[in-house]
Parts: C-alpha cells; sequence; structure tokens
C-alpha cells in the first residue's frame, strides 16, 4: 500500500506533549465571548451649538452683520453650525466672516442646502465639517473680477490665465506641425525653424497682442489671494486633503464647475450627508435660501443654543 507512514511511538508522545504545554498543564483556556462583548458601543453626545444662518452674496455688509449678531449674543456656545447659500462674492469679506468664526467658537460646521460657490467654499475651508445635501454644491476657489469696461459683472480671475495657457499650447503645437510639414518638404531643420518661427509670430501676436499685462497680473494677484486665504484658514480646520487647496483654485475649468459630495469629498477629509434633523433643517431653509440667494443685502438670522434642551436645535447626525 501506498500512503503516508504511520507515526512512530516516540513522534505520537511529542505530539501529546506539544498539546498538553510544558508541566502537562493542558490546553490554553479560550475566553468564550458572551452577551457583554457583543455590546455595541453608546455614541458620544454631541456638543451643543449655536446655529447661523447666511442666505445672500458674501461681501462686508454679510461680515458687518455676522460681528454684530456675535456681539450681541451674552451666552454663546462653544461650537456652531454655519447654514450657508450664497453664489460667491467678495474674497476678503469670505476670510473675515469664516475668521471670525474660529475666533468666536471652539469649532464649526458648514451646512449647505443648495448652492456655495467661490467666497462660500472659502468659508467652508474654515470648517472642521461640511454637511451637502444631495442637491448641494460647492464651487472652485477663483476669484471674481469686476470687468473693466462694464458697470455690472465680473470675470473669474481664472479666465485670462486659462487663456494665455491656451495660446501658449497652439502656439507651441502650430511651431511644430510648421516644422515638420517643411523638414518634410526637404528643407533643412535650421531653414524650417526659421520659416515655422515666423509664421508662428506672425499667426499669434495679434492675439497675444490683446492681452492687458496689468489685467493679467491683476487675474495672478486674485489667484494669489485665495490660495493664501486658504492656507490660513486650514491651519485651524485641517480638513483639506493634501493637493485639495491647489486643486480647487487651479484645477478646475470654470467658475460655475459643480462640486457635488462626492467630488468634495476629494477634496476635504470630512464630508457628510445631513441625516435626522439636520436635513429637516436643510429641507426646511431650502426655499428661503434660493429665493435670497443673490441678496446684495444677506439674510442672517442667529440661534442660540440655550433656546431648546442642549442638542435639540443641531441633534446627532449619526
Amino acid at each position: 500500500m501506498t500512503g503516508e507512514a504511520a507515526p512512530s511511538a516516540a513522534e505520537e508522545q511529542d505530539r501529546e506533549n506539544q498539546e498538553e504545554g510544558p508541566q502537562g498543564q493542558g490546553l490554553p483556556h479560550l475566553h468564550i465571548a458572551g452577551p457583554e462583548d457583543s455590546a455595541p458601543p453608546q455614541p458620544q453626545p454631541q456638543p451643543a451649538r449655536d446655529v447661523i444662518v447666511y442666505s445672500g452674496q458674501i461681501n462686508r455688509a454679510g461680515y458687518d452683520q455676522i460681528c454684530l449678531q456675535l456681539e450681541e449674543q451674552k451666552q454663546k456656545s462653544s461650537h456652531a453650525l454655519f447654514v450657508l447659500t450664497t453664489p460667491g462674492g467678495d474674497p476678503h469679506a469670505g476670510f473675515r466672516i469664516a475668521r471670525a468664526l474660529q475666533h468666536e467658537f471652539q469649532d464649526f460646521h458648514v451646512l449647505v442646502p443648495w448652492v456655495c460657490k467661490s467666497a462660500g467654499t472659502l468659508i467652508c475651508i474654515g470648517a472642521t465639517q461640511l454637511y451637502l445635501c444631495d442637491q448641494s454644491e460647492l464651487g472652485p476657489l477663483d476669484v471674481q473680477i469686476k470687468k473693466s469696461d462694464e458697470l455690472v459683472g465680473r470675470n473669474s480671475g481664472l479666465d485670462i490665465l486659462q487663456a494665455v495657457n491656451y495660446l501658449q499650447n497652439q502656439a507651441m503645437n502650430a511651431f511644430r506641425t510648421y516644422v515638420d510639414q517643411l523638414t518634410y518638404e526637404g528643407l533643412s531643420t535650421k531653414a524650417a525653424s526659421d520659416m515655422a518661427s515666423k509664421l508662428t509670430t506672425g499667426l499669434f501676436s495679434p492675439i497675444f497682442g490683446q492681452i492687458d499685462p496689468m489685467r493679467l497680473a491683476e487675474m495672478q494677484r486674485a489667484t494669489d489671494i485665495a490660495y493664501a486665504y486658504g492656507q490660513r484658514l486650514n491651519e485651524k480646520s485641517l480638513n483639506l486633503r493634501a493637493g485639495g487647496l491647489e486643486k480647487l483654485v487651479a484645477n478646475y475649468p470654470s467658475h460655475g464647475f459643480v462640486i457635488d459630495r462626492k467630488e468634495a469629498r476629494t477634496i476635504f477629509t470630512k464630508v457628510e450627508k445631513p441625516t435626522g434633523m439636520l436635513l429637516q433643517l436643510a429641507q426646511a431653509l431650502y426655499a428661503a435660501g434660493r429665493a435670497q440667494i443673490n441678496a446684495e443685502t444677506p439674510q442672517i438670522f442667529y440661534i442660540p443654543s440655550t433656546q431648546g434642551d442642549g442638542n435639540a436645535n443641531i441633534p446627532n447626525a449619526n
């Protein structure tokens, strides 16, 4: 017969000794988990939060109202929920609003019922937690600059910078195409390069000549402002992922690009969908936010956490 050889008596004794353990103490004691071991951990109570509702453009008038509301509150919680609906606005005012909230509260969260663009996104950088509904959206952090030839209307700070980058790429592509075609026709590389340079210059010089250097510098400064403000706000909130600020400032193609909850999670570390009474609060303020979103004088409400039983205003979101 074939197969494994039967163990000898010595091998059997060795195996018994190993199972018994040293000095014949037998198998080690095994703890059998009981019901007390499987009890779920108790959720940590959430701190009471003051609620601040902001609907309208981000501007100095809004910042002044926020400061006035904070000064009038005799007793403030250490934590706040900032409910924000805005198309954007002044980045300087946005920075001041976020700084004021960081100064007055140990931390603040932002709930976005609908739209929160540009300078509103800057305020979100200062928050330690974001709540975005299914229809909520943030926007890129590109500063809006007033059009030089119009009384109303603004341009994105990225417009002229992206235009310059596009023209540079097109000029290089045109030069390479001319060189390839001319060398294919039998010209030397030097002659082809000289001719391609003249053709490319003649084609793009009129276009580049329309770019105002002062306007270009203004756009670059606007981008630098957004980046610098974002850096300073994130020093306390620590809610941006590595490379998140650069992505907000320069990686999106337009001012209106939609940053939904899924996209926001690639930028911020703490982004959640509101549930429970947080969701009810967002739904209740949705219509009012839409109606007031473009108001130059923003609508602001302050609801202290003392008006209720602690967490009544801001329930546990878990």
